[in-house]
């Protein structure tokens, strides 16, 4: 595993985090604790815990109390109901909540949803100062890339952003990813893996274009996914979000130790010779072809 700098707050974080959610096999705090160990064993520091589910938060706590607090990164993510405003009783009550079941003592970064973020009650945007002042939570980050998002970078209240990211990610995320970038702003990608293209036969998304006898079979299609020797489409995914800078961490859903262990090795391995051509090949025929239905 490697390690980055999560922005300014002094902290090093897993080059991959794990984000923590609600899942039909995960019905105990044993099966939490089991996964959440895996995960620091295979060098994993840095979770992010969806708000609302008890046993998922009391596992986590009994993992943590196996290591030192200082060394884990820790965000509690509050997700916003379009149909109901987020007071800041309502965030007090799940910050709180959350740090009493996992024992945490504070939070790094409390992240809001755009759905939290777009209904935040005013009594609820000055609480987040007072969160922080109490040190509580450390920083405050927004989850998304739809329209909002764009208000919460110019708000200036939030010091995160995680954001999709992956290889066929257009130039808008790649246009906020240097707006973040100039407000200094520590940033989290995640969705590294496009499933139309990981799922198998997924890369050949321009099909007829060539011949497979010929040389240049494939050529401009995320084929290679698929043809890349000792490689998964995943790897190739997770290693090319790996390739950008912005961000401290690349963020992943996985409930299998094994599968966060294999992923970790990622981290330490450059793209194979010639992947990256293809993906920006890739990339310049996909744009081509969507200006042209355009």
């Amino acid at each position: 595993m490697r390690y980055r700098p999560f922005g300014a707050s002094g902290k090093a974080v897993s080059a991959i985090s794990l984000l923590l959610r609600e899942a039909p096999n995960m019905t105990t705090p044993h099966a939490w604790r089991t996964l959440v160990f895996g995960a620091m064993e295979s060098g994993v520091n840095c979770f992010e815990i969806t708000a609302g589910s008890e046993v998922m938060a009391l596992g986590f706590g009994e993992a943590l109390r196996a290591v030192e607090r200082r060394l884990i990164a820790i965000g509690w993510r509050i997700h916003g109901d379009p149909r109901k405003v987020l007071t800041a009783e309502a965030i007090s009550n799940s910050v709180r909540g959350g740090l009493a079941r996992t024992g945490a003592g504070y939070f790094d970064v409390l992240m809001l949803d755009e759905a939290a973020f777009d209904t935040l009650a005013p009594d609820a945007l000055g609480y987040l100062a007072d969160l922080r002042a109490a040190g509580l939570v450390l920083q405050m980050g927004v989850v998304g890339d739809g329209e909002s998002i764009d208000a919460c970078l110019a708000s200036g209240i939030f010091d995160v952003l995680a954001t999709p990211f992956s290889l066929v990610s257009d130039w808008k995320a790649r246009r906020r990813i240097k707006d973040a970038s100039a407000r200094d702003m520590t940033m989290i990608a995640y969705d590294p893996f496009p499933a139309a293209l990981c799922r198998p036969g997924g890369g050949s998304i321009r099909t007829g274009l060539f011949r497979r006898a010929e040389p240049l079979a494939g050529a401009g299609t995320y084929a290679f996914l698929h043809q890349t020797h000792g490689w998964s489409a995943e790897e190739v995914c997770l290693a090319y979000a790996l390739t950008e800078p912005a961000f401290a961490t690349v963020q992943v859903e996985q409930f299998r130790a094994e599968a966060i262990e294999r992923l970790a090795l990622i981290t330490d391995k450059d793209l194979p010779t010639g992947v990256a051509a293809q993906i920006e090949m890739a990339r310049f025929s996909a744009d081509n072809h969507d200006q042209r239905r355009a």
